[in-house]
């Protein structure tokens, strides 16, 4: 279910804006996450924000797994439902 949420939201960006968030993905998945914006949500113990203008990639990361939940635009409810 999440991921067909994400895939409509991303087929509703323009292509340079999916080739951004595309890139970012494979950067943080890769582990080279020098430069990019990218904290840790309060009260969970595994979930990060990357933050790239108005875009939000919302993902969990242990050592050997990484998981995509939201990716947004920017608004008051991007971080509900996590």
């Amino acid at each position: 279910m999440r991921m067909e949420k994400i895939l409509k939201f991303l087929s509703k960006l323009t292509f340079k804006e999916r080739e951004d968030i595309s890139r970012l993905l494979i950067k943080v998945r890769s582990g080279n996450i020098n430069g990019l914006d990218i904290k840790k949500l309060k009260g969970y113990k595994d979930l990060f924000r990357l933050r790239k203008g108005n875009f939000r990639v919302v993902y969990k990361k242990n050592s050997d797994e990484f998981e995509v939940l939201k990716v947004y635009k920017r608004d008051d409810n991007t971080y509900k439902d996590l």
